[in-house]
């Protein structure tokens, strides 16, 4: 999510069928480098809460020795 300056309504919207399909076919949703805005908007929004603080990183390489974790 480096790239991502700013999410919208649509965007959320976006993640939160990203969330419910990962959810389903039993994925770990996890981000790495959200910034500040984007972040704002997932944590006003609960999506933040409903994927869990555990599955949010600083940076990639974080991200991806978490995904080795719990599989």
């Amino acid at each position: 999510m480096r790239g991502v300056p700013s999410v919208d309504a649509t965007a959320m919207n976006a993640l939160e069928d990203l969330l419910k399909k990962c959810r389903e076919k039993n994925v770990r949703l996890i981000l790495s480098h959200v910034n500040p805005h984007p972040m704002k908007v997932m944590k006003r929004s609960g999506f933040y809460k409903s994927v869990g603080a555990e599955n949010f990183c600083d940076h990639i390489d974080k991200a991806l020795d978490a995904s080795t974790i719990n599989r």
